[in-house]
């Protein structure tokens, strides 16, 4: 899915490959790719820290890994600190030009701290989560490049100048309050089930718009607003077509970092509440910023 959709952004990763000249003998071919990590807030998470290792490239035709950073952050960084454009560099190296069909990333640790004012029925704001058996053996994230038409590529080819892949660690989708804060019972835990997807950042757009409500005491302010692609072909445990952020300072929102496609876009309300319209369905187009996608917040009918 900017601290916007943990939304990630993955790093830079470079390509290189070699070339047969007219006279037999071998010349370097250059190409650079970037890998950026970036995400979006969270409405009761302060700090959600991941600790991203291995990440590694599968070329087409099933060829060796690509093995572009065996300590792609360094240590645990806080996805929430990744908002907007902000991204944080997992690699940057040559590889051989190629065509690549699949991203893998190992997530070796995380932990999560509540915003102010909210902790768990144990006690305490801070703890450190469980990571499922899939992350620790790598997330599978497929890459696919949009071609003329709309059709779809199986793969995305790196060759000559710079390719950047944005990588959206989405926060909402991956760390799930479990209980709730409203309730006697109030927070249990977290459960963590890291939600990624990946987009080549040359193509990418974005959807934007503003919540509004006529209801007395209803903010438009922290909730979240989805896209989630339109026939995506995502068949991955781990990888998402759904990008999420929380709505801002009079109900803005921009969801960042979205690849050329249909997306059904709709709001998650309150309970006895509803949006004008229920969802709606919104065409990005290659680098195309869709502004004005608006909703109303009414009581639901009857």
């Amino acid at each position: 899915m900017y601290r916007n959709a943990f939304r990630y952004i993955l790093s830079l990763l470079a390509v290189s490959t070699l070339v047969a000249c007219d006279d037999g003998t071998d010349v370097l071919d250059s190409a650079r790719i970037r890998v950026l990590l970036t995400d979006a807030p969270s409405d009761y998470i302060a700090s959600a820290m991941v600790d991203i290792g291995s990440v590694e490239l599968l070329p087409a035709g099933g060829g060796d890994r690509v093995v572009l950073t065996e300590d792609g952050t360094d240590g645990p960084v806080d996805l929430l600190d990744l908002q907007g454009l902000t991204t944080e560099l997992l690699a940057d190296l040559e590889i051989p030009s190629d065509t690549y069909v699949q991203m893998r990333l190992i997530v070796e640790s995380a932990s999560v701290t509540l915003a102010e004012g909210y902790e768990f029925n144990s006690g305490g704001m801070e703890a450190d989560l469980s990571v499922p058996s899939g992350a620790q053996t790598g997330i599978k994230l497929n890459l696919r490049e949009d071609e003329e038409g709309g059709e779809e590529s199986g793969g995305v080819q790196i060759a000559g100048g710079e390719t950047v892949l944005v990588v959206d660690f989405d926060v909402n989708q991956s760390f799930r309050i479990q209980g709730s804060p409203n309730t006697p019972a109030g927070i249990s835990g977290v459960s963590f089930r890291p939600t990624l997807r990946v987009v080549v950042e040359d193509v990418a757009g974005s959807i934007s718009g503003t919540l509004s409500t006529s209801i007395t005491d209803q903010t438009v302010e922290g909730l979240v607003v989805s896209a989630d692609a339109v026939d995506p072909g995502v068949d991955e445990e781990f990888q998402s077509s759904m990008a999420t952020v929380p709505s801002g300072t009079g109900g803005a929102y921009t969801i960042f970092f979205l690849a050329p496609g249909s997306y059904n876009v709709s709001v998650e309300t309150p309970d006895g509440v509803t949006t004008d319209p229920a969802s709606t369905e919104v065409t990005v187009g290659e680098s195309e910023d869709v502004t004005g996608v608006d909703f109303e917040l009414v009581p639901v009918s009857g």
